[in-house]
C-alpha cells in the first residue's frame, strides 16, 4: 500500500517546477459539469473502524482543501488557509454505474470550464472543534489539540482532472495518523483484587499539540511543544482474573509510557521492558496483570504488523 500510494504521489507532483497559480471557478453561462468524489479508503485500521477500505459508521465533517491551476502547474497547499467544502463519508462502497457515492461533498464541486485547467483536492478529519478536537488551518499546515480519544485521518492530493476526465470520481486514500494503545487490566488472584482495588486511571504520555502539513501528509509537534498524559477516561473498574478492556487512547507516535492508578494505590509510571515505539497507523495491545506484590507488564504491536512484544514491573 504505501509503494503504491508513493506512485500515485509523484505521478501527481513530480510532472513540473511551474509555479502553481490559484484560479477561480469561472462563473459565466457555460454549464458546470459536477465533480464526483467516490472510493475513498481508509488504508488501516484504528478508532475510525474500517473492513476493506470501508468506514464501518458514518464520518461527517471531513475537511476538503481545493485548488485549481493549469494543468502543467501543481497545486502550492502551503498557501491555504481555509477550506473549500466538508464531506461525509458512508459506510457503503460506491456504485459510479448508479451515481451513487460514499463520499459526499458539499457544497457540490464542479470543474473549472477552461480544459486547461486542473481541479486538486486533498482532505483531512477532524474539523474545526470537530469532536472536541481544536483545529486551525494556517499557510498550508492544520494544527490539532488531542485529547486522546480522537482519530487523525488524510488523504494526499488527488488531480481531478478537467472537463475531459469529468467520468472518473475523485478517490481519495486517508491513512491514520495517530498509534491507538488498547489497555487490558487483570489481576493474577484473588490477593491482588484485593490489595490493589479498583483501577482508577491508566494514561499514555503524548504530544497533544499537532501540526499536519498538508503538502507533505507529515504529522509533528508544534514549535512549542506540548506534552500531557491522556486517559482512556474510563470510570473505576474492578480487576478480575481474566483480562478485560480497560478503553484505548490515540496518542502521537513515538515512545511510549504508561501510567497507572488504583483506589489502593497512587499513580505509578510503567517503564515497559523492551521500550515500545508506536507507529502511525498501527493499534498497540498493553495487557497489565496485578499481582499483589507488583502489576506485571506485557505489550504487542497487532492487526497492522507484527509486534515487539515486552514485558514489564511496577514496585
Amino acid at each position: 500500500m504505501k509503494r503504491t500510494l508513493l506512485i500515485v504521489f509523484l505521478l501527481i507532483f513530480g510532472c513540473t517546477k511551474e509555479a502553481p497559480e490559484k484560479l477561480p471557478i469561472p462563473t459565466g453561462d457555460e454549464p458546470q459539469i459536477p465533480i464526483n468524489f467516490g472510493g475513498g479508503i481508509i488504508n488501516t485500521k484504528a478508532p475510525i473502524v474500517s473492513t476493506s477500505g470501508i468506514p464501518t459508521t458514518q464520518i461527517d465533517g471531513i475537511q476538503v482543501l481545493r485548488q485549481d491551476v493549469h494543468k502543467n502547474s501543481s497545486p502550492n497547499w502551503s498557501t491555504v488557509s481555509s477550506v473549500s467544502a466538508t464531506a461525509s463519508f458512508f459506510p457503503y462502497a460506491s456504485d459510479p454505474a448508479s451515481s451513487v457515492y460514499n463520499f459526499v461533498v458539499t457544497p457540490k464541486q464542479y470543474f473549472n470550464s477552461s480544459k486547461n485547467n486542473y481541479s486538486h483536492f486533498t482532505a483531512y478529519y477532524p474539523g474545526v472543534n470537530e469532536n472536541a478536537v481544536a483545529t486551525t488551518i494556517a499557510s498550508g499546515v492544520a494544527t490539532f489539540t488531542i485529547t486522546g480519544q480522537e482519530d487523525i485521518i488524510s488523504a494526499p492530493s488527488v488531480n481531478a482532472g478537467g472537463t475531459d476526465a469529468h467520468s472518473l470520481p475523485v478517490s481519495f486514500v486517508f491513512s491514520h495518523k495517530l498509534s491507538q494503545v488498547q489497555i487490558y487490566v487483570k489481576a493474577a488472584n484473588a490477593g491482588a483484587i484485593t490489595a490493589w482495588g479498583n483501577v482508577t486511571a491508566v494514561k499514555a504520555t503524548s504530544a497533544t499539540v499537532l501540526n499536519l502539513t498538508i503538502s507533505t501528509q507529515a504529522l509533528a509537534q508544534h514549535a512549542t511543544p506540548v506534552v500531557t498524559d491522556l486517559s482512556t477516561g474510563k470510570p473505576p473498574q474492578a480487576l478480575t482474573t481474566d483480562f478485560v478492556s480497560f478503553g484505548s487512547i490515540l496518542v502521537y507516535p513515538g515512545s511510549l509510557t504508561i501510567k497507572v492508578t488504583t483506589a489502593n494505590v497512587p499513580e505509578q509510571t510503567v517503564t515497559i521492558t523492551p521500550s515500545i515505539t508506536t507507529v502511525a497507523g498501527s493499534s498497540h495491545r498493553i495487557d497489565l496483570t496485578f499481582t499483589a506484590t507488583a502489576i506485571n507488564f506485557s505489550a504487542t504491536l497487532t492487526d497492522w504488523v507484527t509486534g515487539t512484544s515486552g514485558t514489564g514491573t511496577v514496585q
